[in-house]
């Protein structure tokens, strides 16, 4: 914890608050995939990524199979979307 807030980090900090959205870049690979399938196929995607115990590296072998060019740690990042360290994909 801050012991001494430094001069001028609530101004900053409102700043953040008032500033424009970064811009967005291209969905991730995730992403694009969720956008093209089918919509049973992208529910059933949906069900896989939101199943704490079904593995990233599961989830992209299976749409490596079908196509898709998607790494574990893609499918990991889709995941935290919404993060700071999770791809721009919306929540």
């Amino acid at each position: 914890m801050i012991e001494i807030q430094p001069t001028g980090l609530a101004a900053d900090l409102e700043a953040l608050a008032g500033a424009p959205a970064a811009p967005k870049g291209p969905p991730c690979t995730v992403g694009a995939f969720l956008a093209h399938a089918d919509e049973p196929t992208a529910a059933a995607l949906r069900v896989a990524l939101d199943t704490p115990s079904i593995t990233g590296k599961s989830i992209a072998d299976t749409l490596r199979k079908y196509g898709g060019a998607v790494t574990a740690y893609t499918v990991a990042r889709h995941r935290r979307r919404g993060e700071s360290n999770g791809c721009r994909c919306p929540r």
